[in-house]
């Protein structure tokens, strides 16, 4: 199967999935408006922190909020394409059914992603344009250039988010059992949500430069507000080092993998 079949092929399983989760409208709905309530309670004590007097040093209401609508597109467009992959993998193999999608004529990374398309995601992804939208109407225009290096920057932030998912999904090979890697995860990205003046430079050398978090909220959303570090370079080299760092790893807990009778 070539690429552009594979990609065909995942179009369609979208599609019937979203069909599928159409069937019972009204659930679906309300899942997706309580997902979008639960990600937007960080933006609203971000607007009572400032309207109590306090702020983050250097920055505006409208562009700390800017950050957020980042942060939350950026899952948005992760969470029903890629990180269906870690529940995917934690109930295959609790289960002893992801052998199934080894011995299917494409990789098992690409099954197990198809596989794992989560259609409630999508509510995150039009919560994280719709505040997308408002947060960029109420600060400076950025420019063509500022938007088109947003785009590239995005596509970093997205991958970085992947690369999560990869680490997350590969260890639930051997440690079945942490179906907490989710909380971990949400621990570690609320880093990106935030300006890095927040933070000591030690702190920001570990969350920009080791393990780039900040890729996924505050560096794209300082090209479109024109506030973008100099060293965003580093990140950006960081963000593909940890990619390909997440794809060892991912491929090699898939090698130690013992299948459902080991």
């Amino acid at each position: 199967m070539t690429k552009t079949n594979g990609l065909v092929a995942y179009a369609e399983i979208v599609k019937t999935s979203i069909a599928s989760r159409m069937a019972y409208r009204d659930d679906f709905w309300i899942s997706s408006l309580m997902t979008v309530a639960g990600e937007l309670v960080v933006p609203l004590l971000t607007f009572l922190i400032y309207r109590s007097g306090a702020s983050f040093p250097g920055w505006s209401l409208n562009e700390v909020l800017l950050i957020q609508a980042v942060f939350l597109l950026s899952k948005g467009i992760a969470f029903p394409f890629f990180f269906g992959i870690v529940w995917n993998t934690l109930d295959r193999v609790r289960e002893g059914t992801f052998d199934l999608l080894l011995i299917k004529p494409r990789s098992a990374l690409y099954m197990a992603l198809v596989t794992g398309f989560q259609p409630d995601g999508l509510g995150r992804l039009l919560g994280g344009v719709l505040l997308l939208g408002v947060a960029a109407w109420i600060v400076p225009a950025a420019g063509i250039a500022g938007w088109l290096l947003f785009a590239a920057l995005m596509l970093l932030s997205v991958m970085v988010l992947f690369s999560f998912a990869l680490f997350m999904s590969g260890l639930l090979f051997r440690w079945v059992g942490s179906s907490r890697v989710y909380d971990i995860f949400d621990s570690v990205t609320s880093f990106g949500l935030y300006p890095r003046t927040v933070f000591s430079k030690s702190f920001v050398g570990l969350v920009l430069h080791a393990v780039p978090v900040m890729m996924i909220g505050f560096i794209p959303a300082s090209a479109l507000l024109g506030k973008l570090p100099q060293d965003v370079w580093i990140a950006a080299a960081v963000s593909f080092a940890f990619f390909l760092l997440s794809l060892a790893f991912w491929y090699r807990m898939l090698g130690n993998y013992t299948s459902a009778g080991g």
